[in-house]
């Protein structure tokens, strides 16, 4: 194991570097100029131009640059965005906390929703909870968010009445927090249970139809031991990379929910980046976001050990 945690951090590492390449360069392909924000078009000024850019080092080629800006990242210093005031370490410290806490609540809803649904389907398959569950799975993943939005928002305002905006912070009101965070986890989770619920079902129907489960049944289990004890520990490995995924698409991915409960979280970061072409936020953000899928990544490879001990045989 620990040789097989070793090559996974190595392996890590040369992703991310890859990925930092791929970054770097797409940002400076994609159409618009970052300092046309400070340049009046009716009268351009070139000289002014060409200092802005000597100060923010853009007159540099390439591969100056890249490595500027890498040694930068290693030592934790994005450096400062252009067309916004701050630091861009400083715009994702007050962002990303928001960003994780909507991916893990929606996650636990996800979860918590999906698999027992998608149990339940498999143990009552072509009946009335299996066709339930997929009629339910289909609508759900069919549906647009912002709709899905606009439906929770009103039932809200005719129900519980939870503050949907006005969002400060955990460190300065942590239950207003929560609370603004709860509907939006919770429109992600159920499309995110969905998906769950599919997976579950497919993996754990293709796991009741194996050899050691037929085994299992003829030796007299019972059917809560035959799924609970053989069956699901199985089917859960490709349903734990689902999620796994899901949850580090989510730090970044969430921009329509985002808009829908103004919440200031990474999605919006990225879009205000793409906007004004602000390189460094631009590559700050898709950066971080494919730190958060290795280390995901990399934590759902240490848990298959737990959830299923053969694999632990294919890693010596």
């Amino acid at each position: 194991m620990t040789r097989y945690i070793i090559q996974r951090i190595l392996s890590s590492l040369f992703v991310l570097f890859i990925l930092s390449i791929i970054v770097f360069s797409m940002v400076r392909i994609i159409p618009g100029d970052p300092l046309a924000a400070f340049v009046d078009p009716a009268n351009p000024d070139p000289a002014k131009l060409e200092a802005l850019r000597a100060e923010l080092g853009l007159d540099q080629p390439w591969i100056t640059q890249y490595f500027s800006w890498l040694l930068g990242v290693v030592q934790g210093d994005f450096g400062r965005a252009i067309t916004v005031p701050g630091e861009v370490s400083t715009l994702i410290a007050t962002r990303l906390p928001l960003s994780l806490t909507l991916a893990v609540m929606a996650t636990v809803f996800g979860t918590v929703l999906g698999i027992p649904a998608g149990v339940l389907a498999a143990t009552r398959w072509r009946r009335l909870p299996d066709h339930v569950v997929r009629g339910l799975s289909f609508v759900l993943l069919a549906t647009p968010p912002f709709v899905l939005g606009t439906v929770l928002i009103l039932v809200n305002s005719l129900t519980l009445r939870l503050p949907l905006v006005g969002y400060a912070g955990a460190a300065n009101d942590p239950l207003r927090a929560i609370g603004v965070l709860i509907l939006p986890a919770l429109l992600i989770g159920i499309v995110l249970a969905a998906i769950v619920a599919r997976y579950t079902r497919g993996t754990l129907l293709d796991t009741l139809g194996q050899d050691f489960v037929r085994t299992a049944r003829a030796k007299g289990a019972s059917p809560g031991r035959l799924v609970g004890r053989h069956a699901l520990r199985n089917a859960l490995i490709p349903v734990t990379t689902v999620i796994g995924i899901e949850l580090a698409a989510l730090v970044g991915g969430t921009v329509v929910i985002e808009a829908v409960f103004s919440l200031p979280g990474m999605g919006s970061l990225l879009l205000t980046g793409i906007r004004s072409s602000d390189y460094p936020i631009i590559q700050a953000t898709v950066l971080l976001i494919g730190v958060v899928y290795v280390v995901i990544n990399f934590v759902v490879d240490l848990l298959y050990p737990l959830i299923d001990p053969r694999v632990r045989v294919h890693t010596r």
